[in-house]
């Protein structure tokens, strides 16, 4: 069902919100071993504050801007199965995180390089795409880039042993180095560029028409295609610097979305935020827990099975309905 009015969208807005507020509660108190917030030590006090409340935080924000991202690359592209992943985003910046990490450079360059290998990959797959208008191409484009960059990390992680760990972590992501650094920064990002995109709603709404039709209301789709990959592409890039390569969030939420609150670019927005927000952190929280001993499973591995089974039952039974709800 369809949530047309506003008191309906608000009534949405306040349970994502109530579930959003009990996946960080959770996330604070599970891990490993279970905390009493009530009756802690000055050790669990310290694991609350300096390990699993940042980790939670930041899981949350870069799942927001990962389901952000992925609802504007949707719309603009017309794709449903666009995303950072998809359109080959996701592996162009972690390769740049990779060729960082490889060559010594100091940690402070590796979400510099991250954005600009980000931003060139999507780009490269616009200008090998110029000519066609069929979106589905840049999909396929995407995913080729995809298959390089991965390839080229193998080719790294195979002459760089002593750098495998590192170049492991961002193949398949994951919360581990967290600081309330990284959380300011990837909140920072996310809000400022929400706000942007909050800004062009009207004009994504406008991409819901023909190239035409949007041409004849006066916008300059070029410049505005340009803002939106570049934006998305930075997203993507960020979270990728500090968590790894996280696949299918970007593809998931803004179906999620579309589902429960229509076609609003600006509801999108903020509804696909959300749920991409919940989605990390119980991820992150199922990579805690899920094992039988102390050790992690990759969060990458639990968003590429969720994400693998919904691609395919997009791809299979919905095909060209795929675009609607």
């Amino acid at each position: 069902m369809k949530l047309n009015n506003r008191i309906s969208f608000n009534f949405l807005l306040i349970n994502l919100f109530i579930l959003c507020g009990i996946s960080i509660f959770i996330g604070v108190v599970e891990g490993s071993v279970f905390i009493n917030l009530l009756d802690m030590n000055s050790t669990q006090k310290s694991i609350i504050l300096l390990y699993r409340l940042p980790r939670t935080l930041e899981a949350l924000f870069i799942g927001a801007s990962l389901g952000l991202s992925g609802s504007v690359l949707q719309i603009v592209l017309k794709n449903p199965l666009a995303d950072g992943f998809t359109t080959g985003v996701a592996s162009s910046a972690a390769f740049g995180a990779v060729l960082t990490i490889c060559f010594g450079f100091s940690y402070f360059f590796i979400p510099i390089s991250a954005v600009i290998f980000g931003v060139l990959g999507i780009f490269a797959v616009i200008f090998a795409t110029k000519d066609t208008k069929d979106y589905t191409t840049l999909i396929l484009a995407g995913i080729v880039l995809n298959i390089i960059a991965t390839s080229f990390i193998g080719f790294f992680k195979y002459f760089f042993e002593e750098s495998i760990g590192g170049i492991v972590f961002w193949l398949m992501g994951g919360f581990y180095n967290v600081s309330y650094q990284k959380v300011f920064v990837v909140l920072t990002v996310f809000v400022i560029f929400l706000s942007v995109f909050f800004r062009l709603s009207a004009v994504l709404d406008v991409f819901t028409f023909d190239t035409l039709t949007s041409s004849s209301m006066g916008i300059n789709i070029s410049f505005v295609k340009n803002i939106t990959y570049t934006l998305s592409a930075v997203l993507v890039a960020v979270s990728v610097s500090f968590s790894g390569i996280i696949p299918f969030v970007g593809l998931i939420v803004p179906h999620i979305s579309r589902a429960v609150c229509g076609y609003r670019s600006k509801q999108n927005l903020i509804v696909s935020s959300l749920f991409g927000g919940i989605l990390a952190v119980w991820a992150d929280i199922l990579s805690r827990t899920l094992m039988p001993t102390s050790e992690e499973l990759p969060i990458g591995i639990l968003t590429s099975i969720i994400g693998g089974l919904f691609f395919f039952y997009l791809l299979v039974k919905r095909k060209k309905a795929m675009w609607y709800v």
